[in-house]
């Protein structure tokens, strides 16, 4: 029985996108792709020039829509408007943007020598402290960076759109109306 060649693409991309959610691009190497995909290394790149080009394939689309929702969420429409209107606003966005490429995202944020968990890093770093009402900028790098940690600790978890959005409105709330915002938020779910 012939394998088709995208049957062993899709095995290719299945395998190495749980090695690199799981270790990171820089963890994973062609040869554990290929041990794992039930192929010689050799054979990979048949399908495939390189672990980048893999790596492209399984984060590109993700990249792309989280560049486009940066530029969104980083203007006078969002930055200041801390309400609980723009909390779901912003909940409802990620929620669908998380759903939609939940692998991608992950692989990017776990991947952490690749320039895409710099990328988002410093784009809510830089953005966040850019808009940020506090003076102290230490603070503002670690309220960034749990941020960073609620989002990859949700995507672990959670797939389906709707857990997500639920989860998100928390982190959301959190972020921008703190604990009292959390508190009638959960009061407002649970009524």
């Amino acid at each position: 029985m012939q394998i088709k060649k995208d049957d062993i693409q899709n095995k290719i991309l299945s395998v190495a996108e749980k090695l690199f959610i799981k270790n990171g691009y820089d963890d994973t190497s062609l040869k554990m792709i290929a041990d794992r995909s039930y192929i010689s290394k050799s054979n990979i790149y048949r399908y495939y020039s390189s672990k980048e080009e893999i790596y492209e394939t399984l984060v590109g689309s993700a990249r792309a829509e989280i560049a486009k929702l940066m530029i969104v969420f980083f203007t006078v429409d969002f930055i200041g408007k801390y309400t609980p209107e723009k909390c779901e606003e912003i909940s409802s966005i990620l929620a669908k943007l998380m759903s939609n490429h939940r692998s991608g995202m992950l692989i990017m944020l776990r991947s952490n020598a690749k320039n895409d968990r710099n990328l988002i890093e410093q784009a809510i770093i830089g953005k966040f402290i850019e808009a940020c009402p506090i003076d102290d900028e230490g603070a503002k790098e670690l309220i960034s960076k749990i941020i960073i940690f609620g989002l990859t600790d949700i995507l672990l978890k959670y797939s389906d759109e709707e857990s997500i959005a639920k989860e998100l409105k928390i982190l959301i709330y959190y972020h921008y109306l703190g604990l009292d915002g959390v508190k009638r938020k959960i009061d407002e779910i649970t009524r």
